[in-house]
């Protein structure tokens, strides 16, 4: 299995399902409040570790470029005190993985790299120059918006259609142990592209959230040869392994059931969380750099 390859440092399923089982009956804290030690501290695991990820599209032996700056910083105090940065892995301008790297610091201590394919066709992963996460499949499939006019002429006109575009959806989560919460969307993408040679004129990244946590990802993208072509499509990824719904008008159109803990950490599927215990041996100077 590609789980047992990795660094010793990485848990092993069985601790990994008793950690997110305590995630999930533990009982959150009204609001945690952040250290900026704490922020700072987490900031520097996450750049490094970023680093140190290697992600291809399946048969192509060239890697996906990294964006060296996360595209979103975020934190959850109502699930304890934790602190969070995206990062982005791009060809020719098109986003094809995203990762949310986090440090726990209460109630637990855990790190957590959580990925999520963005890709059309299947993608490999190395960690360390060890091979860490394979997909079978897409992480996500286009549609045409619907009732959307064509894409406007300039630049500015298609940031302002795609928001109108956004704010007709609405997402919500349902975690392990029931509880349902309403996402909410961030008002500005935290992300924008263009990528001609992927015909796609103008795309955004947009982010449902809970604190400032991503849950979902919606992404718009007006897509043809040309603009003339064009037309606005959407596709949507989940970021948790709970459940999460979207709606666009009130009538649901997509959908992901909770995901079991054995199929988020086995690292085949398209959607994937590695746990450590702690710190890996070869991020440590990262950890003391940021107490300098």
């Amino acid at each position: 299995m590609i789980g047992r390859r990795l660094p010793a440092a990485l848990l092993a399923v069985g601790s990994l399902l008793a950690v997110a089982g305590a995630a999930g009956n533990a009982q959150a804290p009204a609001e945690t409040p952040a250290s900026r030690e704490n922020i700072e501290t987490a900031l520097k695991l996450a750049q490094a570790a970023a680093g140190e990820y290697e992600i291809r599209l399946a048969g192509d032996d060239k890697p996906l470029e990294l964006q060296r700056e996360p595209i979103l910083r975020w934190s959850n105090p109502v699930a304890g005190e934790i602190h969070g940065n995206v990062y982005l892995w791009v060809r020719d301008g098109r986003p094809l993985a995203v990762a949310s790297l986090h440090k726990w610091f209460s109630p637990k201590t855990v790190i957590e790299h959580e990925f999520q394919s963005l890709a059309e066709v299947p993608l490999r992963a190395r960690f360390h120059g060890t091979p860490a996460w394979e997909t079978s499949g897409p992480g996500l499939q286009f549609a045409d918006l619907p009732e959307a006019a064509a894409p406007a002429g300039t630049e500015a006109q298609r940031l302002f259609q795609m928001k109108q575009l956004v704010s007709d959806f609405a997402a919500t989560k349902k975690a392990y142990d029931g509880t349902k919460s309403e996402l909410r969307l961030l008002p500005q993408p935290v992300h924008r592209y263009a990528a001609p040679k992927k015909g796609i004129v103008q795309g955004a990244l947009f982010a449902f959230v809970q604190g400032t946590d991503p849950d979902v990802f919606l992404l718009v993208e007006a897509r043809g040869e040309n603009l003339a072509s064009a037309r606005w499509q959407f596709a949507t990824t989940r970021m948790t392994a709970a459940e999460v719904r979207l709606r666009h008008r009130e009538k649901e159109i997509w959908k992901a059931d909770i995901l079991p803990w054995a199929e988020v950490t086995d690292h085949k599927h398209v959607y994937t969380n590695f746990v450590f215990k702690e710190v890996p041996d070869f991020l440590k100077d990262a950890l003391t750099k940021s107490k300098q």
